[in-house]
């Protein structure tokens, strides 16, 4: 089937191909058409099934209505529904999106911007790795669009969006001791200099009651599951009854080496930073601290076009959202 083309409602019509043009476009009061020529060309094109090319019209206006999406994990729940809700207040907008992967590894995500970037997107959405600022300072002086989600750089001057992870571990751990814990451990993986990751261990140590028994045990992020081996023993070997996990892979990693170990689940009381579905069906439960992952997705595609249709000319935006408790 044939696509119809501006010629063709242009054709239709008995009207210049530059009159359509301008009509699709949104010009049409701006170039003096009278407005029911306009809504001939507007019928017309519906009645025709006429579909516009974004792509040939974003290079004409020096855009391509995409965003790139950069995050460390997508098989990471909390990811996967970030870049779903980016995804879908995007499509809204009328912008498509391009997800790609770090792995946590700072030069694939070297690699990945610069190929985006390539394929001329119009912005980015980045949860980086990067252990500096350096590595993105060079995109601000070229004043390309970009808005940091979950992880950011001090004294930096990009666009924002993460949560208050200090006062919302503390109040995780505040959690554990309401419920009896006595002496309460935190999981955490690295790398630890990533700005959620380092908040959330400051919130722990600033909310247990006897700084000499708190806890860090470091899991790596590429070896998990030998890690998780060693930290379960020394738990259990301490007597630890509380665990607080900076995120939920660290949190689901626990529940597999406590059903390996055939351990009685009972013994502890555990609370996740970042949520599961699969917390609502396991054993022990396993309570969270979760993130507004619909507004920070909205939040990023807003304050991402703000930029784009001022051209930049915009204050930076730091937006801190609030954690709350799903208690299980």
């Amino acid at each position: 089937m044939k696509k119809t083309s501006l010629k063709d409602i242009a054709e239709s019509l008995g009207v210049s191909k530059a009159l359509v043009s301008l009509v699709m476009n949104g010009k049409g009061d701006e170039r003096g058409i009278n407005k029911e020529t306009q809504e001939k060309v507007r019928r017309k094109a519906e009645e025709l099934n006429y579909i516009p090319n974004q792509y040939a019209r974003g290079l004409r206006m020096g855009r391509t209505n995409t965003i790139g999406v950069i995050v460390p994990d997508i098989s990471n729940p909390f990811y996967a529904h970030l870049c779903k809700a980016i995804e879908m207040e995007a499509s809204i907008k009328g912008y498509n999106i391009i997800i790609c992967n770090t792995f946590e590894d700072t030069q694939k995500e070297k690699k990945l911007i610069t190929d985006l970037i390539n394929r001329s997107i119009d912005g980015l959405v980045l949860a980086s790795s990067f252990d500096n600022k350096n590595e993105i300072e060079s995109l601000k002086m070229d004043n390309f669009p970009i808005v940091l989600v979950d992880r950011v750089f001090e004294g930096l001057d990009f666009d924002s969006i993460s949560v208050a992870n200090q006062k919302g571990a503390s109040k995780a751990i505040e959690f554990l001791y309401s419920n009896g814990v006595k002496r309460p451990a935190c999981l955490t993986i690295s790398p630890v200099y990533i700005s959620s990751i380092s908040e959330r261990i400051k919130g722990y140590l600033s909310a247990v009651k006897n700084e000499k028994e708190a806890k860090l045990i470091q899991i790596r992020h590429n070896y998990i599951v030998q890690d998780m081996e060693k930290a379960g023993e020394e738990i259990i070997e301490k007597g630890y009854d509380g665990i607080f996990c900076v995120n939920n892979t660290i949190a689901k990693a626990f529940l597999i080496y406590l059903n390996k170990k055939g351990v009685d689940s009972s013994k502890f009381t555990i609370i996740s930073f970042d949520d599961n579905e699969v917390f609502d069906i396991v054993q022990p439960n396993i309570s969270s601290m979760c993130q507004p992952i619909q507004e920070i997705g909205r939040q990023a595609i807003e304050i991402l076009i703000n930029r784009l249709v001022n051209e930049g000319k915009v204050e930076s935006q730091n937006l801190v959202l609030n954690t709350f408790l799903k208690e299980r």
